[in-house]
């Protein structure tokens, strides 16, 4: 359970501090050997803006996306999982120069680069990594992102939750100074990219300042692209191009300003007087004032990764009936939605899985030969929901008249927004199926406390995956060990144990398209009888001054800073 309440953190704090950028230094010119103008010789620094403070730099204890999204600056991993030129998510060599995978998918072997170093010259070692997956495995530590490795690395969940092995019997060990191996408790398709998560700490430094570890600039050992400047909590932090780096000749930017601004409007002010270098905003008076400058600036627009949907507990008297379920989902006019509460800034969706997502290599969608809009299908097949609903009562041997149904539906919130939407939705409803839903405004914390105990019929919900695989969406609704198992969801019987068990075969299959059907098979059973009613995916738009060059974001990975240079 902890494991999963640090996730709901992490995504809270994700959402919080969104593409908003501001302040950039005036850059100055320069000129090559041949006497043309070097594009990448004007002073390259590049600033933006976030509302969020970092909790620490601490890479044990400090996992929120705004602490990642800072440590990724300063330490690097075995590897590093970037933003790539075409909008997707790619994975680049770090620490670790190469690496290669046994036959059967368990055993991966790391080699370190010779020259990689911390910032006092110390050499990075593969006892480094192992020192750093012993300390995630270690209970006492209480790592905040040690529950992305349980049931991957041999013997982690049994040393992270002191189920009878110890951190040393973890399967991370070192062959030799530069060679670093892991063993799996089963193939992991996404194990790779994981690793962008375990920022290194060292031994030494790590037992010498114990709690203070990462709690200024000076109580933090470092191996990354750049290093820190200036930290000011909640004003700013500065990093300036580490010279140690191994391959800083090829990072081009020299200096990062990294602003807290709280407010909004302030952000888009600094973008409009060209003192910043990206922005992003929904409003669309401040994307309309921004576009009239459109000679300046690029817009860029990203689908998230984080699907929204209802759900509906499956052990109400209504809604252990599927038909019930699927009348409630496809009575839901996706389109209008988007347009009447989010105006546009937003994807309709039919499916859970949303289009940005990888199998492996390529793009989840890209893998799947069918139609994958489940909940179209449906509704092409069940015109009238209504009608679909009354069958389900009858069924049940309930009364056939919709409006005597007794539903409540809790909010994920008491906030302006929420309000809009849960009466939208009765009024959807209401008008598509003839039932009068009764609305339970409720914070999150709250609402989310009704789940865990099973205490609502339709719950508001969402998930950011936390790494780039179908699973980590599909997974939440393992009746067996998801977030949403089937104590909090209800579902259980012949459906759900398919559901698990179609999991449980793709996470030891080693071919994409196989795990691509598996898990597609497994979006039948949970959407199309109706267990989730998916219905949107986020929309961001960001402005990018155009002197900014090799700037790319995705909604799986952060940005490649390596890459980035002012023309």
């Amino acid at each position: 359970m902890k494991k999963r309440i640090i996730a709901f953190i992490m995504i809270g704090v994700l959402c919080l501090g969104l593409l908003s950028g501001c302040g950039k230094d005036s850059p100055t010119g320069g000129e090559s050997k041949e006497g043309k103008e070097d594009k990448t010789k004007k002073e390259q620094v590049f600033s933006f803006s976030t509302l969020d403070e970092p909790t620490g730099l601490n890479p044990m204890l400090n996992t929120t996306e705004p602490d990642y999204s800072v440590q990724r600056l300063f330490l690097e991993g075995l590897i590093s999982y970037v933003s790539g030129e075409d909008g997707n998510a790619v994975v680049k060599p770090g620490i670790a120069e190469d690496w290669n995978v046994s036959d059967d998918g368990t055993v991966y072997t790391f080699k370190i680069r010779e020259d990689a170093i911390w910032n006092d010259d110390v050499p990075v070692t593969a006892d480094d990594f192992v020192y750093t997956f012993k300390m995630m495995a270690t209970s006492e530590i209480g790592s905040t992102n040690a529950w992305l490795f349980d049931d991957i690395i041999f013997n982690f969940t049994e040393a992270h939750y002191d189920e009878g092995k110890k951190p040393e019997d973890i399967g991370v060990k070192a062959i030799d100074e530069k060679t670093i191996e892991f063993t799996l408790t089963k193939p992991c398709a996404y194990f790779v990219q994981l690793l962008d998560r375990a920022k290194p700490v060292r031994e030494d430094k790590y037992e010498e300042w114990g709690e203070e570890y990462g709690s200024s600039k000076d109580k933090i050992i470092t191996n990354g692209i750049f290093k820190i400047e200036e930290w000011q909590p909640n004003v700013q932090m500065i990093f300036v191009k580490n010279d140690k780096y191994w391959d800083a000749e090829n990072v081009k930017l020299g200096k990062i300003n990294r602003y807290i601004v709280e407010e909004p409007a302030a952000s888009i002010q600094s973008f409009l007087t060209e003192k910043t270098d990206v922005v992003g905003t929904s409003d669309p008076d401040w994307q309309g004032e921004i576009e009239q400058l459109g000679d300046k600036f690029e817009k860029i627009e990203v689908v998230e990764n984080n699907p929204e949907f209802y759900g509906f507990n499956c052990s109400n008297k209504y809604f252990k009936n599927p038909k019930i379920r699927l009348a409630f989902s496809m009575a839901i006019d996706r389109e209008k939605y988007n347009e009447e509460l989010n105006h546009g800034a937003s994807i309709p969706i039919y499916s859970l899985i949303p289009e940005v997502i990888n199998c492996g290599e390529k793009l989840y969608t890209d893998l799947i030969e069918e139609d994958m809009d489940i909940l179209k299908s449906l509704q092409k097949e069940h015109k009238d929901p209504k009608k679909l609903l009354i069958e389900g009562l009858k069924e049940e041997g309930l009364d056939p008249d919709p409006s005597k149904m007794e539903i409540r539906y809790a909010t994920r919130g008491t906030a302006e927004y929420s309000k809009k939407s849960a009466e939208w939705l009765l009024q959807e409803w209401k008008e598509k199926l003839g039932v009068n839903i009764t609305i339970d405004m409720m914070e999150w914390n709250i609402m989310w406390d009704k789940v865990e105990e099973g205490d609502y019929d339709i719950c508001t919900a969402g998930w950011t995956p936390d790494y780039n695989d179908p699973n980590a969406l599909l997974d939440i609704y393992d009746p067996v060990k998801g977030y949403f198992d089937s104590a909090k969801s209800g579902w259980d019987g012949e459906d759900a144990d398919k559901y698990h068990e179609l999991l449980e075969k793709a996470s030891t299959s080693n071919d994409d398209k196989e795990r691509a059907e598996l898990f597609f098979e497994a979006e039948k059973l949970l959407v199309g009888t109706g267990v989730i009613a998916p219905t949107y995916c986020g929309k961001s738009t960001a402005y990018l001054a155009k002197h900014v060059k090799n700037y790319y974001i995705c909604p799986n990975a952060g940005v490649d800073y390596t890459k980035i240079y002012i023309e």
